[in-house]
């Protein structure tokens, strides 16, 4: 026959008191009653459900991953031994072998990441927060230059084409043709002007040889959209970047040497 649905409130029969919902096929029927409910398969089902919502909380994708399989694997038990329904078991071993497959070419990629001296230094002090492969990826947007004396990175009063981080060297920083500041190593050039959508509000040019990571600017404006995480590295470093300019300043201007 077919599966039919009822619902059903029954308090003088003893052995139905509680029923609530009833499924029937032909002459068959299962009731759901609270008892059923805490049965150990009910047990059983509810903790598959508390994983999967557990697993909707989590912000690190490796460990939504694993709430997933941690899911599938309780439901695989729950279809199996009291539910007997193939088909969801089925479904569940394909989840289960996805989630395991994703993490397993996510370590591959976090193991293969390689980075350089300066790479690292780039990364420990200006992308925290950011997993190897993560790091990678945003290194990978930009390109690394040896820059000679001279080298003229930003124009004031022109659009910024390229955002810089200063590896090694000195470049002057000039304002209405004056010097007005250097930047050093460790510090970014013309972020504010790309993130602020303005042109350049100085000239920086190179004092001597140096070495620097270029990002272009379309890239990086490119990256909030694509890549939210890595664009909230990349502005937390900016972050810190600016903080350590101010307390420089602060101290030039106390006329502290340090």
């Amino acid at each position: 026959g077919e599966w039919m649905f009822q619902l059903r409130f029954n308090w003088s029969c003893p052995e139905t008191r509680g029923s609530v919902f009833a499924f029937s096929k032909g002459m068959s029927l299962v009731e759901l009653t609270l008892e059923s409910a805490l049965s150990p398969g009910g047990l059983v089902g509810h903790i598959s459900y508390i994983l999967l919502i557990t697993s909707m909380l989590m912000r690190s994708m490796l460990w939504l991953r694993l709430f997933v399989i941690a899911y599938a694997l309780v439901s695989i038990i729950y279809g199996a031994v009291w539910l007997k329904d193939p088909v969801s078991v089925f479904w569940e071993t394909v989840l289960v072998l996805v989630n395991v497959v994703q993490i397993f070419r996510e370590w591959i990629r976090e193991h293969r990441a390689r980075f350089s001296a300066e790479e690292r230094r780039l990364v420990a002090t200006r992308f925290q927060g950011l997993s190897n492969a993560e790091a990678r990826q945003l290194l990978n947007l930009g390109v690394w230059v040896d820059g000679v004396p001279g080298t003229q990175l930003t124009t004031e009063g022109e659009p910024v084409e390229h955002v810089a981080y200063v590896a090694e060297g000195v470049f002057d920083i000039f304002h209405g043709g004056a010097k007005v500041g250097v930047c050093r190593a460790g510090n970014f050039i013309g972020e504010m002007s790309v993130l602020g959508h303005t042109s350049a509000s100085a000239t920086a040019i190179t004092a001597g040889p140096a070495r620097y990571w270029l990002i272009p600017s379309e890239t990086l404006l490119d990256l909030q959209v694509r890549s939210p995480k890595l664009a909230s590295a990349f502005q937390s470093g900016i972050a810190q970047d600016l903080s350590s300019k101010v307390i420089s300043t602060n101290a030039a201007l106390r006329g502290d040497p340090h």
